[in-house]
C-alpha cells in the first residue's frame, strides 16, 4: 500500500481526494495546502482528512511514499525537488518545472534517490486521443503526413488567479495549453522533433492595454520530425470567437479527426471522425468517454506496484515537452526556426 500526500487543492488538485480514494494500493495520508480559504471547501466535504498548511510536513512523514503535486506551475519545481529528496515518487501535473534546466534537476534528483517522477500529461488518457493514437500507430489510413493541433477557447482572464497571467511563473496559454498539444503530437507522431518554428504573442489582451497581464494569449507554431513529417499548433484565448478543441490528421490514405468538449454549445461534443472514402464524407466513429485523472493515477499506482522501470508516460518525456516548447519560444523571439536542443 502507498501512503499518498496531495500537494495543492486549487482548481484541479482537490478532485485528487476522491482520485487517490478510488484508488486500489493507494491510501491517503494527508492534504497539504497553504491558502485556508481555498482549503475549507475540502475540508467541509472530506472531514475525516487530514489537512496541513505547509508540504513540507507532509513530506516528512514515513507513511507518505507518493506525491500528488497540484500546485500552481511555478511551485512545481521546488515541490517536486523537496519531495525527491525526500524518498518520495512524485507525479507531477504538467509542466514538471518551468524550465528543460529545472526538470533535469529534477529527474537527477530523483535517480538520486531512487525514486520515480512521472509528469501527468493527462491528455493522452482520453479516448478520443487514444482512438488517434490507434489509427496512426495501426496505419490503417497508412502513414501520416502531416497533422493540425488546435485549442481556441475563452479567456476571461478576470476569472483566473494572478499567477496565470505572469509568464514568469508559468502562467499563459503557451504552459497551460500549448504543453497539451506538444505532448499530444509527441505521443501519437513520435518524440524525434527536429526544428520548430513559431509566432507567439499577447494579442487579445495587449500588455500596452492591460498591465496587469504579461504572457502569451496566441501562438502557431510549426514543427518537423526528423522522420519528414510536419504538424502545426494553433492556439488562442479570445475575448470573442468560438471553441475548437481537437486536432486533424492528414494520411497516405485518408483523414481523421477528433474533437474535444469544451465549453459551452450544442456544437461541442467529444468524438472521432474517419475519411477514407472517395466521398468526401466524414464518419462519426463512437467514443465512450473515461475518467482520465483516476485511469492515469492508477497506472502510476500499478506501475509502482510492479516495480517497472519506467512510469506509464515515461519520466522523460515530461522533460521532452519542455525542450520542445522552450524551442518555440526562442524561436518567436529571434524570429527564425531552431533546431530542439536533445
Amino acid at each position: 500500500m502507498f501512503g499518498v500526500a496531495v500537494l495543492g487543492t486549487g482548481r484541479l488538485g482537490g478532485n485528487y481526494i476522491d482520485i487517490v480514494n478510488r484508488t486500489s494500493r493507494a491510501d491517503l495520508k494527508v492534504v497539504a495546502e497553504a491558502r485556508d480559504e481555498v482549503a475549507a471547501p475540502w475540508k467541509i466535504k472530506y472531514p475525516d482528512v487530514e489537512f496541513v498548511n505547509d508540504y513540507r510536513v507532509a513530506l516528512k512523514r514515513d507513511d507518505v511514499h507518493v506525491v500528488i503535486g497540484a500546485l500552481p506551475h511555478w511551485l512545481h519545481y521546488r515541490a517536486g525537488l523537496d519531495a525527491a529528496e525526500a524518498g518520495k515518487h512524485v507525479y507531477m501535473e504538467k509542466p514538471m518545472a518551468l524550465s528543460a534546466l529545472e526538470g533535469i534537476e529534477l529527474l537527477s534528483a530523483a535517480k538520486a534517490n531512487g525514486v520515480k517522477f512521472m509528469t501527468a500529461h493527462t491528455q493522452r488518457y482520453y479516448p478520443a486521443v487514444q482512438a488517434m493514437k490507434k489509427i496512426v500507430d495501426s496505419k490503417r489510413l497508412g502513414e501520416v503526413v502531416m497533422a493540425y493541433d488546435m485549442w481556441h477557447k475563452v479567456y476571461q482572464p478576470w476569472t483566473r488567479p494572478p499567477w496565470m497571467l505572469d509568464a514568469s511563473k508559468g502562467g499563459g496559454m503557451g504552459q497551460m495549453d500549448g504543453t497539451h498539444e506538444i505532448d499530444r503530437l509527441m505521443w501519437i507522431i513520435g518524440d524525434d522533433v527536429e526544428t520548430v518554428s513559431a509566432r507567439v504573442g499577447q494579442i487579445t489582451y495587449p500588455r500596452t492595454e492591460n498591465p496587469e497581464i504579461d504572457c502569451d494569449d496566441t501562438a502557431m507554431c510549426f514543427l518537423r520530425w526528423k522522420s519528414g513529417k510536419v504538424a502545426t499548433i494553433s492556439r488562442m484565448a479570445w475575448r470573442v470567437g468560438a471553441t475548437e478543441y481537437g486536432a486533424n490528421y492528414f494520411f497516405t490514405d485518408g483523414m481523421a479527426k477528433f474533437r474535444l468538449k469544451y465549453g459551452q454549445g450544442p456544437e461541442q461534443e467529444t468524438a472521432l471522425w474517419i475519411a477514407d472514402s472517395e466521398d468526401g464524407i466524414w464518419r462519426k466513429e463512437e467514443i465512450i468517454e473515461n475518467d482520465s485523472m483516476f485511469e492515469e493515477f492508477k497506472d502510476f499506482i500499478e506501475a509502482l506496484e510492479r516495480g517497472d522501470g519506467d512510469t506509464p508516460i515515461p519520466q522523460e518525456h515530461g522533460l521532452n515537452v519542455l525542450k520542445v516548447f522552450e524551442a518555440t519560444e526562442e524561436s518567436a523571439r529571434i524570429g527564425r526556426e531552431v533546431e530542439v536542443n536533445w
